[in-house]
C-alpha cells in the first residue's frame, strides 16, 4: 500500500514559515513527546493541587467536627442547668417542710415531756400527779363521817387509776427515745440535703460550673510559686512541685465553652479554613481539566500514530 501519510497536504505549514509538504506521522510524534510532556507536568501540578485540598478539606472537617462538639456541649449543659433547677426548686420544698417537721418534732417532744412530768414532782412547790394521788390516799383515809365500805371503794379506785398512771410513766422512756430517734433522723435528712456542705450546696455548685457563673473565690496558681526558690541542704532543688494545687492547676473548661477566647478563635480559623479549602478546591479543578485536556490530546495522537502506522505497513 501507498504511503499516503508523506507529503500530505494536511501537514502543510499553515504559518508560511515552511518549506514544502511535511511528513505528517513524524510531526504527530513530536508533537506526541511534547504533548506527553506537558502531560507529565499538568498531571504532577494536578497531583499537588489535589493533595492540597484533600490536605485542607481535612484540617477543615477536624475543626467543623470540633466546633460541633463545643457547640453540643453547650446545648447539653444547658440542658443540665435546667434539670438542676427543676431539681433545686423541689429540694428548696423538702427543705422548707424538713423545717417545719425537725420544729414540729420539737415541739411534740416538749409537749410529750411535759405531759410525763406532770406525773414526777421535780418542784416542791408544784406536786406531781403520782404524789398528788398519795396525798389523796391519805385524806380519804383519815376521813371519820365516811364508812369504812365507802372508803375501800374509793381507795381502791384511786388505785386503779394510780396503776394506770404508772403503766404511762413505764411508757416514757420507750416514747421519748423513739420521738428522739426520730428527731434525730429528721435532723440529719434537713443536714445533708439543706445545711451548708449538703445535697443543695453542691448542685448549686454545680449548676454555677455548668451555667458559666464565675466562681467568686477562684483562686489561680501564681507563676511565681513554681519557680526554684534555691536548694536545701542536700543540694536539690526546693522548687514547689507542679502543680501548687491540683484544684487551682487543673484546667478546666468554663461554660458556654464557644464564648471562651480561644474557641471564638476556633470559629475564625473554621471560616478561614472553609474559604481556603474552596479556592484549592477550583485550584485543582482548573488543574484537572488542564490535565485531561493534556491527557485526551496525547490519546488522540496515539491513536492516530497507531492507525497510520497500520495503514502504511498494510495490516
Amino acid at each position: 500500500m501507498a504511503k499516503f501519510m508523506k507529503n500530505n497536504a494536511c501537514c502543510k505549514d499553515s504559518t508560511g514559515g515552511g518549506n514544502g509538504d511535511q511528513d505528517c506521522l513524524a510531526k504527530w510524534k513530536d508533537e506526541l513527546e511534547e504533548v506527553c510532556n506537558q502531560y507529565n507536568i499538568a498531571k504532577a501540578q494536578t497531583y499537588k493541587d489535589k493533595e492540597a485540598y484533600e490536605n485542607s478539606l481535612g484540617w477543615e472537617t477536624k475543626i467543623k467536627n470540633w466546633n460541633d462538639l463545643i457547640f453540643k456541649a453547650d446545648e447539653k449543659a444547658k440542658a443540665v442547668v435546667n434539670e438542676l433547677d427543676f431539681l433545686l426548686a423541689q429540694i428548696k420544698i423538702v427543705c422548707d417542710k424538713s423545717k417545719c417537721t425537725n420544729d414540729s418534732i420539737e415541739k411534740l417532744i416538749c409537749l410529750v415531756k411535759f405531759i410525763f412530768d406532770c406525773f414526777v414532782t421535780y418542784d416542791k412547790n408544784k406536786a406531781g400527779l403520782k404524789e398528788k394521788l398519795a396525798d389523796l390516799k391519805k385524806e380519804v383515809d383519815c376521813l371519820k363521817k365516811v364508812g369504812e365500805d365507802v372508803k375501800a371503794e374509793v381507795l381502791k379506785c384511786i388505785d386503779d387509776y394510780e396503776q394506770k398512771i404508772l403503766k404511762v410513766c413505764a411508757l416514757q422512756d420507750d416514747i421519748l427515745a423513739k420521738l428522739l430517734e426520730t428527731l434525730k433522723c429528721a435532723q440529719l435528712l434537713y443536714s445533708a440535703i439543706c445545711r451548708e456542705g449538703g445535697l443543695k450546696d453542691k448542685l448549686v455548685s454545680i449548676r454555677v460550673d455548668f451555667a458559666g457563673a464565675p466562681s467568686e473565690d477562684e483562686e489561680h496558681c501564681d507563676p511565681d510559686d513554681e519557680k526554684p526558690s534555691g536548694k536545701d541542704q542536700s543540694g536539690t532543688s526546693d522548687a514547689v512541685p507542679y502543680p501548687c494545687d491540683d484544684k487551682k492547676a487543673k484546667i478546666v473548661p468554663t461554660f458556654p465553652i464557644s464564648e471562651g477566647d480561644y474557641y471564638k478563635g476556633l470559629s475564625k480559623d473554621l471560616a478561614v479554613a472553609t474559604v481556603k479549602t474552596e479556592k484549592l478546591k477550583e485550584a485543582w479543578i482548573q488543574s484537572k481539566k488542564a490535565s485531561d485536556s493534556k491527557l485526551s490530546r496525547k490519546t488522540s495522537l496515539t491513536e492516530a500514530i497507531k492507525a497510520a502506522e497500520a495503514a502504511e505497513s498494510g495490516k
